[in-house]
């Protein structure tokens, strides 16, 4: 196991980047597909029923989920960023030290979210915005019921996966998570039709694939050469919680915003009604269609990043920063293109009501205004991330769903009525994007103190010589 750690740090020091990139990327391009297709299925199964309230609660729910997938990022992206720059300087002992603390946290916050959650799950449904009408109640109560039993698998797997990852065994994290992934998808058809159990159902096959997930990803943090976390090593200390919790705030942050402001954003639409709701729920899997696949390619940068900085290999981090933007920006170009000529038979694809359909075409081509410049915002809060300038990243992160979409929201719906929040999403995402380039260029020469204060190379390709 050590000869295989031992290799994979040579390989991502020394291998020519380009085609290293290809590597790491492709596992986590395709694990973001699988996540893509998991994402959509339990829209895609039940839109096949016709009833839009069904489709919103998905929507509505999936809002809470991404705040619980958020945890499990802030605690695996914190311990396995810093287990990452620890394996660069090679300090294993320290390391599983901290994988276990991250370990530790994740298993304990889920006890303690759950049994909240049950308890004030009433006003948890009216917080999501679930009680708009008397169905929407029923299938959201019905959904989530089921989803928080999920939590404590949820939370393990994301934050494992995230170690695995992120110290450079991209294959392995794949392989974990995909695995409940696919089970999921396999399932979902069988709950939701064979079993007619509806809304409910998509909560079964979830569930049953997140415990699958956890046992391979307990299995497979044994083996290759994988940092094993054990809760006897959970030893805390005030700079071990510091990586682990102001490390993966940024990727916390990013999530948990989100899900805030789609929880806002599900009850400002409900009062235009439910097709609305469900709209917005079809067209947030739709414009996903190219960032994750993005941001895939962007998690293969990661690894590279992370151990190399912690190796000292500046000129290879700068060198892998400016060849993933490019490449990442020239892609979501090309996705824009084909998602905003096609956004009406892939809407379609997610729902069998007209309306629903007419809705989420016109709000999926609206944000295809923004989507090329999404690479340049990602990779700017991974890049200073995986470098230990957290406080930076954290700033991005929250920018988008956060200090500047928030008050948009209001002010466009005030403003503009229903058009306002049609152009509420292109607007937060092109100034959020500026507002990353800038803080790069901020803090390029703290990161690199011997470099002249300049932006990246790619950057300044996509905005202009400054």
């Amino acid at each position: 196991m050590a000869d295989a750690k031992e290799a994979r740090r040579e390989k991502i020091l020394n291998e020519p980047l380009f085609p290293l990139l290809i590597k790491t990327s492709l596992p986590t391009m395709v694990g973001m597909m699988v996540t893509l297709i998991y994402n959509l299925t339990d829209t895609f199964c039940i839109g096949f029923l016709g009833n839009k309230s069904m489709t919103a609660a998905i929507g509505i729910v999936f809002s809470f989920i991404s705040f619980i997938q958020a945890l499990g990022f802030w605690f695996g992206y914190g311990s396995g960023n810093k287990m990452s720059r620890l394996l660069g300087a090679k300090q294993e002992e320290e390391a599983r030290k901290v994988a276990a603390c991250g370990v530790f946290l994740a298993v304990i916050s889920s006890v303690v979210i759950v049994l909240l959650c049950f308890a004030f799950k009433g006003p948890l449904i009216r917080a999501l915005g679930g009680n708009a009408s008397d169905s929407l109640n029923h299938y959201v109560d019905s959904y989530l019921t089921v989803m928080l039993l999920a939590v404590p698998f949820t939370l393990y797997a994301f934050t494992v996966y995230n170690q695995i990852r992120l110290c450079g065994n991209v294959k392995d994290a794949m392989i974990g998570i995909l695995a409940g992934m696919l089970t999921n998808i396999i399932m979902d058809p069988v709950f939701i039709y064979g079993f007619k159990m509806e809304v409910a159902g998509a909560g079964v096959a979830t569930l049953i694939g997140h415990i699958l997930s956890t046992f391979v990803l307990i299995r497979l943090m044994h083996m290759h050469g994988n940092i094993p976390a054990h809760f006897s090593e959970a030893k805390f200390t005030k700079e071990r919680l510091y990586n682990i919790l102001v490390g993966g705030a940024p990727n916390f942050s990013r999530q948990s915003i989100t899900s805030i402001a789609s929880i806002i954003l599900n009850s400002i639409a409900s009062g235009y009604g439910e097709a609305l709701v469900a709209a917005f729920t079809v067209a947030t899997r739709i414009i996903s269609l190219g960032n994750m696949l993005m941001i895939g390619f962007g998690q293969g940068f990661q690894p590279i990043c992370a151990m190399n900085y912690g190796a000292g290999k500046f000129d290879r981090v700068k060198k892998a920063l400016n060849i993933t933007v490019i490449i990442g920006s020239v892609f979501l170009l090309i996705s824009t293109i084909l998602i905003a000529v096609y956004a009406v038979p892939l809407s379609a694809l997610l729902s069998s009501n007209d309306d629903v359909i007419m809705l989420s075409a016109k709000i999926v081509r609206f944000q295809c205004l923004s989507l090329p410049v999404m690479a340049v915002f990602a990779l700017s809060s991974m890049f200073l991330q995986n470098v230990g300038r957290y406080f930076p990243a954290l700033f991005i992160s929250v920018s988008r769903q956060g200090f500047v979409f928030l008050p948009l929201l209001f002010i466009l719906n005030t403003a503009c009525g229903e058009f306002g929040l049609y152009i509420l999403q292109p607007v937060a995402d092109i100034i959020s994007t500026a507002f990353s380039v800038v803080l790069v260029y901020v803090f390029w020469n703290k990161v690199f103190p011997n470099e002249k204060k300049r932006i990246p190379e790619a950057i300044t390709i996509s905005y202009g010589k400054r």
